[in-house]
């Protein structure tokens, strides 16, 4: 029998954190608990792909796509760390992540002078109105997400994840976790 056992966990936040907890607890009239435990749950149903111990390459494209920015910076990755997290154990030439691009995502959260250059040398790709990271999200979701699959319906939904789609789809793996 699993028992369903709660555990006391200690988390060293900075005072702005625990304002903004504070306030979004108030507004929503709910425990700080409640808050944590919701950020948490919406957290990890967004880095739920690394949960994956058979996921490698390609398969990790998504969270980068949408995570990318925040967690190298974050977590300090750079380039040498997020091809060992993506492409470590991959001998199929198809599903790795070309080290071009790896360089790319690890760059995201810099300011973007520093990535302008590399995006606009990117083959068949038209910044036009895209934000940089737009545009990036664009490069790799068509180079490995739709490489994959080339009917014309898969075609036509290769644009970046709006943030009102993403946020429905975190709020429904949210749920789901529950």
């Amino acid at each position: 029998m699993v028992e369903n056992r709660k555990q006391l966990v200690s988390v060293r936040l900075c005072h702005a954190d625990i304002e903004r907890i504070r306030a979004i607890a108030a507004r929503l009239r709910v425990r700080e608990s409640d808050v944590i435990r919701f950020a948490l749950r919406l957290a990890f149903s967004k880095l739920a792909p690394l949960l994956d111990v058979d996921a490698r390459g390609a398969d990790l494209i998504p969270i980068f796509l949408e995570c990318g920015p925040e967690l190298t910076y974050h977590f300090d990755l750079d380039a040498r760390t997020l091809d060992s997290i993506l492409n470590e154990g991959i001998g199929d030439s198809q599903t790795k992540i070309d080290s071009g691009d790896i360089e790319l995502i690890a760059a995201l959260h810099l300011p973007s002078f520093h990535t302008h250059a590399k995006i606009k040398a990117l083959p068949k790709l038209e910044i036009g109105r895209l934000s940089l990271s737009g545009a990036l999200q664009q490069y790799l979701y068509d180079k490995y997400i739709h490489s994959e699959n080339d009917t014309d319906d898969q075609k036509s939904d290769s644009r970046p994840i709006t943030h009102s789609q993403r946020d429905q789809h975190a709020l429904m793996n949210a749920a789901v976790i529950d």
